[in-house]
């Protein structure tokens, strides 16, 4: 049987401390834990980095994981902190959109903390060390969820369907872009399932045409822009052996249209 795990994952870098104390506290509060660092140079504050990276990792892990997300720009105001709970997980973190993914991919029960009961004399710029990880560690020792939270059924996200302007043209938003600068898109495999599969998918860029779905970097010739399904299953617009974000001049939010 797996031993007890929690994952960090965090914007804090390593040069401060701050990852230092959490994990201080959650092996004060269990010598045993294994403790995994996914990532603590998220960028600073950025929610939809750390959603999209929590989404590439949390199913590999063993059932019974608990995955602590600290990307927390709101901390000490009136967000709230979240427990989530799916037949194989939880996830603790800030309502900001950090479990995005998480709410669109899995079915899950969504509980809100009431911080006075895990740390009445918390400070107000510290939760992932103050609130957290403290609850990390009730969730592990089994402790019942009524006595430190509260039922919830809305979150903060800032996941954005496609959408449709006509029968043949749907709209889609850069979602993320990743270490590599691929541009990565609110339209999954499974949403191109939903739609039969089409052939003849042509994206439109700023400047010219995409035609199809390819299946790896390397269908193309280097320097050349694809797409392509990435490993988590959403399309994305690559340059092979590149950086497509600087070389179509694209960002989070721009729009492409894709006709089918």
């Amino acid at each position: 049987m797996a031993g007890k795990i929690v994952t960090l994952l965090t914007d804090f870098g390593t040069e401060d401390g701050y990852v230092g104390a959490m994990k201080g506290v959650l092996l004060s509060g269990d010598s045993n834990l294994q403790v995994v660092d996914i990532s603590h140079q998220i960028r600073p504050f950025d929610v939809r980095q750390a959603a999209f990276a929590l989404f590439n990792y949390y199913r590999y892990f063993p059932k019974g994981t608990v995955h602590v997300v600290v990307v927390d720009p709101g901390v000490g105001t009136e967000r709230s902190g979240l427990v989530l709970r799916t037949a194989d997980y939880f996830f603790v973190g800030p309502d900001n959109g950090v479990f995005s993914f998480i709410y669109e991919n899995e079915v899950f029960k969504g509980f809100r903390i009431e911080e006075e009961k895990i740390n009445p004399t918390a400070t107000p710029t510290f939760h992932g060390r103050d609130i957290f990880v403290p609850v990390a560690l009730k969730l592990l020792a089994g402790e019942s969820l009524e006595n430190f939270t509260v039922p919830a059924a809305r979150f903060e996200s800032f996941y954005e369907k496609y959408h449709s302007s006509a029968p043949n043209q749907l709209h889609l938003k850069v979602i993320h872009i990743d270490h590599f600068g691929n541009l990565v898109l609110n339209f999954t495999q499974q949403d191109w399932e939903q739609l039969g599969r089409p052939e003849g998918v042509k994206i439109r860029l700023k400047r010219g045409f995409l035609y199809g779905i390819q299946r790896t970097f390397g269908e193309a010739r280097k320097g050349q822009i694809l797409a392509l399904w990435d490993s988590s299953g959403f399309l994305q617009i690559s340059q092979n052996q590149g950086n497509a974000a600087r070389m179509l001049d694209m960002k989070i939010g721009d729009e492409l249209v894709v006709e089918i």
